[in-house]
């Protein structure tokens, strides 16, 4: 159950603080929406219906300070989730990135890395399809990040990198 004034991440779209709620008649058909107010500089508007589960289960709450301690001291950890295919891993990428779950979304991450490195040591670059999906995964890890611990998301990576060689 969302609240007014609670403070969600909605999909890959970004950071959003419930607002009110309200009705709309489209079609001729009355529906209550939960208004929600974009945190970021864009000052942009989602109204998420309260009868679409579906949209709904896409407002999950921030990670608290413990979930992120959790999180970067779990990355050595984290599986490698390369697909060789290149339709299937964009696919497969992409399904990660929409899920929401931020420890598969890190994992992708550290994958999509791990894999740069690699072919920069051979004198090659990642595709361009790749390459946008390790910014997305990265936009999406910074923005929640840098909210909750309030720190720009520039300061995200230096941040994780401090953290692993503390733990490590």
């Amino acid at each position: 159950m969302l609240n007014i004034g609670d403070t969600v991440v909605f999909g890959t779209e970004g950071i959003f603080t419930i607002e009110e709620t309200t009705q709309k008649v489209i079609c001729g058909k009355k529906t209550d929406y939960y208004v929600l107010k974009s945190t970021g500089k864009d000052n942009s508007t989602v109204y998420l219906p309260m009868n679409n589960q579906l949209l709904l289960d896409k407002a999950k709450p921030l990670v608290t300070k413990e979930e992120i301690s959790r999180l970067i001291e779990n990355i050595p950890n984290s599986k490698d989730c390369w697909v060789d295919d290149h339709k299937q891993r964009k696919e497969t990428f992409n399904r990660i990135l929409q899920s929401g779950d931020r420890e598969n979304i890190i994992a992708l991450a550290g994958t999509i890395y791990n894999k740069q490195r690699a072919q920069i040591a051979a004198h090659k670059k990642l595709n361009a399809s790749d390459e946008r999906i390790l910014r997305e995964a990265e936009r999406i890890i910074n923005l929640e990040f840098a909210f909750v611990l309030n720190i720009t998301p520039d300061e995200v990576k230096e941040y994780i990198r401090n953290r692993m060689s503390v733990s490590a």
